[in-house]
């Protein structure tokens, strides 16, 4: 199957990047074609590929620039201008769309109509979005403020999480398929050992924006987790996001006070991420109403045992104190990480045993079949 798929910034590092690589790669990987089109990616995620074809949005003349009107108006030109000559070109048999962006798929069915596309939505809402930050977002081919009106175009909706999902049909009435989404083939290349003794570290991971709540994190530690064990290590690991500059610098500012508390601001390679689970007893991840995330699959997998917030994606995969915690309020968040930084040997060998287990449902084989699987009722027989 030749498959389009869209994602409009491969240069950056985050979630719905690293899941893009991820796919496309086991795409090819089972004998698919795959055109992507772009505004730039990132050669050391998305190196060259003799299956895989990078198309890049080309940029018209910059002729509105009055008004954000405007400004919308000459980038939605730009794309179709680019989706209308990739289509017409590579004649793929499918598009996929690999954020919530439903404009792409409006475009896709200007150029032909009978090309089935899908959507892979990570939350129908962009949670981040304020007036101020709108520009940024269309500056990087994002159209939050079209998301409703248009979603209903796309010929198949699939989302990464129940939660996900829920939101959808409360907020627009459209039902869609669950797919959880995948980590790294690296993840699972060795198994830890869980009998092994780790420090009292505890590891969180995300961009450095204010939903992720690390100051909230950083206090808690300082003010409750602390007191009980001296020899706490907490280590905060994200990529800075130029729209949250003030908030980057509180976090850093409040990271250098408090002792034993790391900051890492820069991305870290699979091998380094795998380095850095395995050193830590605690994966605690803050951000209420994350739709989902790959990093704590990530830490699952290396045998940190997470600590993740009940109004999340995230709890999908948690049976509590089987394979890890999920907790209402911020009282509960320092219970359970007390809780598992005194866990005997052998409990704490059982629950990373199942953290271990549960990660493994997450691989790219069973993530690519299932979104095939899908785009294949989109082609005609």
């Amino acid at each position: 199957m030749k498959i389009l798929v869209v994602h409009p910034h491969l240069n950056l590092v985050g979630g719905s990047e690293i899941l893009t690589k991820i796919l496309v790669y086991e795409f090819v990987s089972q004998g698919n074609e795959v055109v992507i089109v772009t505004k730039g990616r990132r050669e050391d995620l998305f190196p060259d590929h003799s299956k895989i074809r990078f198309e890049y949005i080309k940029e018209l003349p910059e002729l509105y620039r009055l008004s954000m009107l405007k400004m919308t108006t000459s980038k939605i030109m730009n794309l179709f201008y680019t989706l209308d000559s990739v289509i017409e070109s590579h004649n793929p048999e499918v598009a996929l769309v690999m954020i919530q962006e439903p404009i792409y798929a409006v475009l896709i069915k200007f150029s032909r109509p009978s090309l089935g596309t899908a959507l892979y939505i990570h939350y129908p809402f962009e949670e981040e979005l304020t007036p101020e930050n709108l520009p940024r977002f269309i500056e990087m081919y994002r159209f939050p403020n079209l998301y409703g009106a248009l979603y209903k175009v796309a010929d198949l909706h699939m989302t990464n999480s129940n939660y996900t999902a829920k939101a959808l049909h409360k907020h627009f009435g459209i039902e869609s398929n669950v797919v959880y989404p995948a980590v790294d083939w690296e993840y699972f290349e060795n198994e830890p050992d869980i009998h092994e003794e780790r420090e009292n570290t505890i590891v969180s991971v995300g961009r450095f924006v204010p939903q992720k709540r690390h100051d909230v994190l950083i206090k808690l530690f300082a003010e409750k987790v602390k007191p009980l064990y001296k020899d706490a290590k907490l280590i905060i690991v994200g990529i800075r996001d130029v729209r949250y500059e003030e908030y980057y610098e509180r976090v850093k500012k409040l990271s250098q006070e408090i002792e034993d508390v790391e900051l890492i601001d820069r991305p870290l390679t699979p091998k380094e991420m795998i380095s850095l689970y395995r050193s830590a007893k605690i994966y605690a991840h803050l951000r209420i109403g994350e739709h989902f995330g790959m990093a704590p699959v990530e830490a699952m997998s290396q045998g940190a045992i997470p600590v993740v917030p009940r109004q999340s994606g995230l709890a999908e995969l948690i049976t509590q104190g089987r394979n890890g915690f999920v907790f209402e309020n911020d009282e509960e968040i320092t219970q359970y990480i007390i809780k598992t930084l005194s866990m005997g040997k052998e409990e704490m060998a059982r629950v990373r045993k199942y953290c271990i287990r549960t990660a493994w449902y997450f691989n790219p084989d069973r993530f690519a079949k299932e979104v095939l699987s899908y785009l294949r009722l989109l082609v005609p027989e």
